[in-house]
């Protein structure tokens, strides 16, 4: 009995912990929608497509600066940086964009590759 209690109590705890973390904590892919920001300056984060047909606007170093994503509600934005962003942007389909939306433009504070 006392073993059966060692494996099961160690088991159910890690059970638990898995579902708190892949429930909450782990990111997901699931789409965002721009008509739940509003016109505020206050940052908040969105999961997006990025579209790849249109062309990343770079600076005069090369870095990748601005690029275009679709919501799940296909509204286009044009995503703007201050920091260069990653190479690696060209081949992701979906990023978890932090900042504040004004109309069309989206003033992204980072940018975090999600698939």
């Amino acid at each position: 009995m006392k073993t059966l209690q060692k494996i099961v109590l160690p088991a159910l705890v890690g059970v638990i912990v898995a579902v708190v973390y892949f429930e909450y904590f782990a990111p997901k892919s699931d789409l965002g929608d721009f008509s739940k920001f509003g016109e505020s300056e206050i940052n908040k984060r969105i999961n997006v497509l990025v579209v790849k047909e249109q062309k990343f606007a770079r600076n005069k170093n090369g870095d990748i600066f601005s690029f275009i994503v679709r919501d799940r509600k296909n509204k286009i934005v044009f995503v703007s940086m201050r920091e260069p962003v990653p190479e690696k942007i060209k081949k992701a389909e979906v990023v978890e964009l932090f900042g504040h939306l004004h109309g069309n433009n989206f003033a992204a504070a980072s940018v975090k590759i999600i698939k």
